[in-house]
């Protein structure tokens, strides 16, 4: 079955599907574990459900006898002072469950938290709802920009001889029809048109279909920024300078960076337990958008320092403000005019 054969309405679902796990995509390869005992399935695993449930399990398993990643959940009492449960229960997706009192000095399960905040991640859904509604319009712009003319007529003679006209029409000959209205009816002013075309589209809307494009796009744009990621586009605002938009870009980079706090808080205590060097970063892309961060907030800095130096020597004297040299050149030339003109007026009398 093709796409194009499937209902609207779960075609709609599939599409909205389709962005959830593209945006996913984008966020889990946001960062590289290096040293943990699983393997990379396991972690991108890992990384999904702390964005969906905001906290995911690494634990070694007493059924499989190795380190497996899982769901978890908090169970037990007393409650501590913060309200979070002792224990936890952990569901691997074979079916099987465990339990692991006092999780947070447990030795054999770890929790990994999504940020310090202990927060899901609900931008992924969001946007992609919002990408996925953008296509639905999209779509109805392209058949809502068809030449979709339609014949109304009382009379099923005339109608299987439209038919028979529209048929050869599409075949590219002439078709030659009879009718019981002779041509001076056909052409008589005033009079009800034996045969009525009416158009339920607009050919002339199809140019809303860039406008939902470049929305598309700024969504995209807005979605990987939350992340630290700027991607070049058209979406720049005309009042918007160069430092606005590094600005956001060095704020964006915040999210990443809580991100990686939060997972190495517990692969921090994981080390100390198994006596791993377990480690995470950023992976190799984001790495590269941080490098140019970096390299633009260096030379804002020393353009920055230089600007205060030559300001601190103006205001010793030491350095002469600009435009100052021009003004006394100009001031000088005009002396000289002035002096040029006196010794002529004077030659004269």
């Amino acid at each position: 079955m093709y796409f194009s054969d499937i209902k609207a309405e779960i075609k709609n679902d599939l599409t909205e599907g389709s962005y959830n796990d593209l945006l996913a995509s984008y966020v889990v390869g946001m960062l590289e574990y290096d040293g943990l005992p699983v393997d990379k399935f396991a972690l991108h695993y890992m990384d999904e459900l702390m964005l969906i449930n905001e906290k995911a399990a690494l634990y070694f398993s007493s059924y499989y006898k190795r380190w497996v990643v899982g769901r978890v959940q908090f169970t037990g009492n007393p409650l501590d002072e913060y309200g979070q449960m002792p224990d936890a229960t952990v569901f691997d997706r074979g079916g099987h469950s465990e339990v692991f009192p006092n999780w947070k000095t447990n030795e054999k399960c770890f929790i990994f938290f999504n940020n310090r905040s202990h927060t899901r991640d609900i931008n992924i859904e969001r946007y992609a709802d919002l990408m996925a509604k953008i296509d639905i319009s999209i779509n109805s712009n392209i058949i809502n920009s068809r030449m979709f003319p339609i014949a109304l007529t009382e009379d099923s003679k005339v109608a299987e001889q439209l038919r028979e006209a529209i048929a050869a029409c599409d075949e590219g000959y002439t078709k030659v029809i009879t009718s019981k209205l002779n041509v001076s009816d056909l052409l008589r002013e005033g009079e009800k048109d034996p045969v009525q075309v009416i158009n339920i589209t607009d050919v002339n809307a199809s140019d809303k279909i860039q406008y939902l494009n470049h929305a598309h796009d700024d969504l995209l744009r807005r979605f990987l920024a939350i992340y630290g990621i700027n991607i070049n586009g058209t979406g720049k605002m005309a009042q918007q300078s160069r430092d606005e938009i590094n600005g956001s870009n060095n704020a964006a980079l915040v999210v990443p960076y809580e991100m990686i706090k939060s997972r190495m808080d517990t692969i921090e205590r994981f080390n100390a337990v198994t006596g791993a060097s377990a480690s995470v970063r950023l992976s190799e892309c984001w790495e590269r958008e941080e490098a140019q961060t970096d390299a633009e907030a260096r030379k804002d800095v020393a353009e920055a320092d230089i600007a205060e130096v030559q300001a601190e020597a103006a205001e010793d004297g030491e350095l002469e403000e600009p435009g100052e040299d021009l003004q006394s050149t100009d001031e000088s030339a005009e002396q000289e005019g002035e002096v040029k003109e006196e010794e002529e007026k004077k030659e004269d009398e």
